[in-house]
């Protein structure tokens, strides 16, 4: 009666260890999968419940998890900076914060 007691104790321990790492497994889960909606949410986004309502339903996918990230980002304005600034400086006598970028052409005559 004691040994069948203990092995019941057992499997009684190795079901609630299991269930323990099982919830800790889809708190992680979770937590990675509303990525993109905990940083929008971090950095005050104004378009969150967007940003949200992409990562609830198409989360899943790689291209319906990275999009929303880039937006909580605002990877649009990032690169159209950037994209200002290349312009920007491959202009001849073009002002960039305050320096003026003058760069010779190749076709140029000496």
């Amino acid at each position: 009666m004691e040994i069948l007691f203990a092995v019941f104790a057992l499997i009684f321990l190795g079901v609630i260890i299991g269930l323990f790492v099982n919830v800790v497994w889809l708190g992680i889960a979770l937590v990675f999968y509303f990525v993109p909606t905990i940083v929008a949410a971090y950095k005050k986004h104004p378009q969150i419940l967007w940003i949200f309502l992409i990562n609830l339903f198409f989360g899943w996918s790689v291209a319906g998890w990275i999009i929303p990230l880039l937006w909580a980002f605002d990877f649009d304005k990032i690169l159209m900076d950037f994209i200002e600034y290349r312009k920007a400086k491959n202009a001849k006598d073009a002002t960039i914060e305050g320096e003026v970028v003058k760069e010779t052409s190749e076709n140029s005559s000496n």
